[in-house]
């Protein structure tokens, strides 16, 4: 059984959140775990000179751990989470987690599988921004994407997601293009 037909099965309350809407932020005390069923959401950080960095995105059939490790810690939420597309999703109170975690099996496999992904996710992160350049990183991030894509995205999107300044990331990108790679346009690349 899937943890949505599991959560499901328990009548757990659901939300609805619009697109582009902050769910948490740092420092929120986390009352609930929200599974996502419908759309996505980009957690990310800030340091406190503004600069911002993607960590993962959470999307159908997911957590966030941040969100479950301050729940378990009885920590304030550490990040910033927010929709990219309307979303929706299980609203579970943070008792329910916990009293889950000791009681139900498909619980216990879905929060471990969840923090063994994520944890997985977070090492590659660290290890490509440690010891790659900037460049590679965002030739590996294009290649992420089939040929004739179209992103709807602003650089400033790029740079947060490859943990870099906007106008670096311009200058890449321009570089990129007069090579062949890629085809800019305000608020969109085209992936050649």
């Amino acid at each position: 059984m899937s943890i949505l037909n599991f959560l499901a099965q328990k009548s757990v309350k659901t939300i609805q959140v619009p697109k582009f809407a902050q769910v948490s932020q740092a420092g929120d005390d986390c009352e609930y775990l929200i599974v996502l069923t419908k759309g996505s959401v980009k957690v990310s950080t800030t340091s406190e000179e503004g600069k911002s960095i993607t960590l993962y995105y959470i999307y159908s059939g997911e957590s966030c751990v941040l969100t479950a490790s301050s729940i378990m810690n009885h920590q304030p939420f550490n990040a910033c989470a927010t929709t990219q597309d309307d979303s929706e999703g299980y609203m579970i109170p943070k008792q329910q987690v916990l009293s889950w975690l000791k009681t139900e099996p498909q619980w216990q496999n879905f929060m471990f599988g969840l923090l063994e992904k994520r944890m997985g996710e977070l090492l590659n992160k660290v290890n490509q921004l440690a010891f790659n350049s900037l460049e590679s990183r965002l030739l590996h991030w294009i290649s992420q994407h089939p040929s004739d894509t179209t992103l709807e995205m602003t650089h400033q999107t790029i740079a947060e997601e490859l943990a870099s300044s906007r106008e670096v990331i311009s200058r890449l990108l321009k570089k990129l293009e007069q090579q062949g790679h890629v085809k800019l346009y305000r608020g969109k690349i085209i992936i050649l």
